[in-house]
Formats: C-alpha cells, sequence, structure tokens
C-alpha cells in the first residue's frame, strides 16, 4: 500500500458523506501519480481499518470510482488502478536521430535495418507491365474511367478467391477496395470514430495506426502482449471499464514483436468482442510471409459472428507502389464504411484494379508467394544464424519464425534510444521500440528488419551492434 494514501483527511462531522471523502482524496492521489495505472488498492478490510470506517465506506467508495472509470474490479484479485488513456504520440525518435547524425553519414550506403520493404528485384515488374498493356489495349481511355466506390467486381471475386485460401469465406458484396491497409484504416476510423471514443491497441504497437484513431480523437488505452498474443483477463477487465469501439490487432508477425496469436487466444478474443458488443480490426501485412509448414489461419477465418473487420495490404507481397488492399466488412457497419471511403477518394484507381486483375487472373498468386516466402525464409535464417553469433548473451531476441524483422531486447542498463544514436555514428541504422509505444517510453527494445539487405551487409550490421552493446556496458560498469 502506498504511504500517501493515509494522507487522506477526513472531516466525519462534515456534510460530504464519508464514503465520498474517501473516493476524493483516491482520485486525487490517482491524478497526482501517486497511485499508478494497474496498481492495486488496499484490501476492503485494511482500508477500513486504517481510516476507521466501517467496511460500507469503503466498498462504496470503491464502487463510485468504478463508475467513473478511474478503477476495475478483477474477480478474486481486488480492485486496480484504471490505466489512464494516452492523448498524444510523441514524434519518433528515430527521426531526431536520423537529424542529430545527417550530416555524417551517407544514408545510400549505411546499412539500414529500419526499411522493410524487399529488394525491387523481386517485383513482378514484366508481368505487371503485361497487365497494363493488356489493360490499355482492350479498354483504350476507358481504362481510367472513374470505379465504383467498392471496387472493380472482378478484382473483388478474384480477391475473395485470394483470401479463402487462408480460410476467409466472403461473398464479392463484402469486399471494399482501399488504397493501402493505412487508408483502410484511416477510413474505419472515419466511419466509427467519435471524438472521445475509446479503442483499445496492442502493446507496442503500429504507430501508423495509432496515428489514425488519434487523428479522430479517439483515446487509446493499451493491452500488454505475452509470447502468444494480449493478455486476454486484462483485456476483458478493461472491456468491462471502457467499452471500446474497437480492438486493433496483428494476429500474426505483430509489428513490431513479431508475436502470433496462439488459436486459444483468438477464440477468446472473439467470444470476448461478442460478449462485450466491440469490433476487431486485423491487419494483415505480413501473413503471406511464414516461413513454417501451418498456413496462418487469420481471425476473420473463424468470425462466425461478424465481429471481424479484416484488412489485407498488398504492398508487402506485390509491390509498394500499387497502394492496393482489401477490406472485409461485417454488414452491420457496411454502409457507413463504404460512405466514408466515399468522401476520401472517391475510389481507388480504376485502372490499376484493373491492371492487378489482369495480373491475377494471368499468373495467380501463389507462384509469386511462393518466391517471396522462400528469400524472406532464407533471409530469416541467415539473420538468426548472424544473431546467435554476435548477440548471444549480449540480447535477447524474439523467434517469429514470420514476417520480415526481429524484436530484440537490449540488456539492463542499455537505452534503446542511446544505442540507436551509436549505432548510427557505426553507419548502421535501427528503429528503437519507442516508435511503437504510444507514451514514447523506451521500452529497452530495437526492431531490425532483414529483407531488404544482402547477407554482408546483414552480417555487418549484427556484428557491430553486438560490439556497441558490450561497448556500452563496459562504460555503464566503469
Amino acid at each position: 500500500m502506498a504511504d500517501s494514501i493515509f494522507q487522506i483527511a477526513f472531516h466525519k462531522e462534515g456534510q460530504v458523506p464519508l464514503y465520498q471523502q474517501l473516493a476524493d482524496g483516491l482520485e486525487r492521489l490517482i491524478a497526482e501519480g501517486s497511485l499508478p495505472p494497474d496498481s492495486k488498492l488496499p484490501p476492503i478490510r485494511k482500508m477500513a481499518e486504517a481510516y476507521g470506517v466501517n467496511n460500507v465506506t469503503v466498498v462504496s467508495a470503491y464502487k463510485y470510482l468504478e463508475n467513473k472509470q478511474m478503477v476495475y474490479s478483477r474477480k478474486g484479485s481486488g480492485t486496480f488502478v484504471s490505466p489512464l488513456p494516452v492523448e498524444a504520440i510523441p514524434a519518433p525518435v528515430a527521426k531526431g536521430n536520423l537529424h542529430s547524425f545527417e550530416a555524417g553519414i551517407s544514408f545510400d550506403h549505411a546499412i539500414n535495418f529500419a526499411n522493410t520493404s524487399l529488394p525491387h528485384e523481386l517485383f513482378p515488374v514484366d508481368a505487371f507491365k503485361k497487365a497494363f498493356d493488356e489493360v490499355l489495349e482492350r479498354e483504350k481511355g476507358g481504362a481510367f474511367r472513374y470505379m465504383d466506390s467498392m471496387g472493380y467486381l472482378p478484382l473483388r471475386e478474384q480477391l475473395c478467391s485470394y483470401i479463402e485460401a487462408y480460410g476467409i469465406k466472403t461473398a464479392a458484396d463484402s469486399v471494399q477496395i482501399i488504397s493501402g491497409a493505412q487508408q483502410g484504416i484511416d477510413v474505419i476510423s472515419k466511419a466509427m470514430i467519435h471524438f472521445g471514443d475509446v479503442v483499445f491497441v496492442e502493446s507496442p504497437t503500429f504507430y501508423g495506426a495509432a496515428g489514425a484513431f488519434l487523428s479522430r480523437g479517439a483515446k487509446l488505452i493499451e493491452i500488454p502482449m505475452e509470447r502468444d498474443g494480449m493478455k486476454t483477463d486484462v483485456l476483458e477487465d478493461y472491456l468491462k471499464l471502457y467499452r471500446p469501439r474497437f480492438i486493433y490487432m496483428m494476429a500474426y508477425f505483430q509489428t513490431p514483436t513479431g508475436i502470433s496469436y496462439s488459436m486459444e487466444k483468438k477464440r477468446h478474443l472473439l467470444e470476448l468482442a461478442e460478449r462485450y458488443d466491440t469490433y476487431i480490426i486485423e491487419e494483415d501485412d505480413f501473413y503471406d510471409f511464414y516461413y513454417g509448414k501451418e498456413t496462418p489461419v487469420p481471425l476473420k477465418s473463424l468470425d462466425y459472428k461478424n465481429r471481424v473487420i479484416y484488412i489485407k495490404s498488398f504492398s508487402k507481397i506485390l509491390m509498394p507502389g500499387l497502394r492496393m488492399g482489401l477490406m472485409v466488412l461485417p454488414k452491420k457497419i457496411h454502409q457507413g464504411v463504404m460512405e466514408a471511403k466515399y468522401t476520401t477518394d472517391i475510389s481507388t484507381s480504376g485502372f490499376i484494379q484493373k491492371a492487378m486483375e489482369q495480373y491475377f487472373r494471368e499468373n495467380g498468386w501463389e507462384e509469386h508467394a511462393k518466391t517471396m516466402r522462400r528469400f524472406g525464409g532464407e533471409k530469416y535464417r541467415r539473420t538468426l544464424s548472424f544473431a546467435k553469433q554476435y548477440l548471444s548473451g549480449r540480447a535477447s531476441f524474439f523467434l517469429p519464425n514470420g514476417g520480415v524483422s526481429l524484436w530484440v531486447q537490449l540488456p539492463e542498463g542499455v537505452g534503446a534510444e542511446a544505442f540507436c544514436s551509436r549505432m548510427l555514428e557505426k553507419n548502421v541504422i535501427l528503429t528503437p521500440g519507442s516508435q511503437f509505444e504510444i507514451s514514447g517510453k523506451d521500452s529497452g527494445h530495437v526492431r531490425l528488419s532483414f529483407c531488404g539487405l544482402a547477407d554482408d551487409k546483414i552480417q555487418v550490421g549484427l556484428k557491430r551492434m553486438g560490439e556497441t552493446i558490450e561497448s556500452m556496458q563496459l562504460k555503464g560498469n566503469l
């Protein structure tokens, strides 16, 4: 129990009820930070004894604070201080670091572990050039007419087949074409968020999505992650308290941790969404990049209650410049999202949609996906080999078995932001974990993206990381 809790003054002869005085005192301690978020309040009997009041007074005070969303109760565990909604995201740390050293570094020749794009040599340029030419030959100027706001119907039908391979069965009239996943997140925010609404996000999370939610006036609550997904006991506590507009998550190879959800966690998440009447935004950027034998099972494929808004980007698996993706929408929100999409840009480029449909019709998608997975898997295994060689005993890293990045935990006493600054001096660019923390705090992690680099650069970069960690630890111990 915090010592400051005993500094609450009572006026037993006053007009204000004792429970209200106790609640006001606790609220003041919470507001000033003496009782931090998720800290446990004293048991009812101990609190009553400490202040010389009866148990009912304490129960009433706790209930009053719970109704104000200042505390929440967990069955069998007690009463806890609520997390405080965050209002803003700090400027990305990496930008400041890059600016500090840009005069002394040629970024064109730096070892850039911050870049998540794959080499352009892997892009199916010739096949798309052929598709562009065929669309232009077939439709002439008509190729550039405005498209139906939902998207080109033959493409939507093709994409239904694409995602059915992952177990998502839907009709073309439930699919909305979008200009990339970020637009999808923004359109959903535009359609569903009212100023002051609460949105749940994973902690850590993708700052692009968090920025879209905040730009619409949302308050963000972070749900801590375990090795197989969100901590669902914490999630349920917060669902009781806040009733969010939706929960934002990535079921596989989460940005930035690389975590994939267990089947148990996915089913539990869907049960909670149904029980507490909320939606889930599932973003799929990297599901195609799985390096094991088992194909990912998206949350949407288990969604029998129509609670999941599925957003898929084709930027990584095809080409970033296509700016193309899709959303699968529950019927209840479909009309509102369509209207928000229309007022955003009327429609996604009709010419690109037709070219993409032509590409899929002639080439399918699985062969190219296999090529990308094979390339990504080889890079992943090579990176792990170098990481074990140069980071073992110095830092730890999560093994995602998919995606394009490693989430590296630095040893105690080595700050991520300071480490990234030191690495920039050595011509190595990394992403500090603070870019993925809503609060901007230094989490002691860095993200290392490997798919855009040659093997020799990966090796040199990891060797320099190991040497720098050792150097910083040595200085810290002197």
